[in-house]
């Protein structure tokens, strides 16, 4: 009797071990952030130097609306939501998509 629940309890601790190793198997391929992506904003002028722009909603894992702006030099940078020139280059932008 001692022997099978052994089996038992050993079993149900193997198929625990598995379901925990596929299940964070399956999480690492979804690319989800679990942070917010931008830790500081600027606020500068950088209209002419953009040449791509992307923009994160709120989401579970991050409150804010993120844009994220990539230069022309290949740098990646946090666009301040608030500033007013950001909210005109994003409706202008929005404005062309449209």
């Amino acid at each position: 009797m001692k022997t099978s629940i052994r089996m038992l309890a050993s079993l149900v601790a193997l198929v625990l071990f598995c379901l925990t190793i596929t299940e964070g198997m399956s999480l690492s391929g979804i690319s989800v952030e679990p942070r917010c992506r931008c830790i500081k904003t600027e606020s500068r002028r950088v209209g002419n130097l953009i040449a791509k722009v992307e923009i994160f909603p709120p989401s579970p894992h991050c409150k804010d609306t993120e844009i994220i702006a990539t230069l022309k030099t290949h740098e990646d940078i946090c666009l301040d939501p608030n500033a007013p020139w950001v909210k005109r280059f994003i409706d202008k932008l929005l404005a062309k998509k449209n």
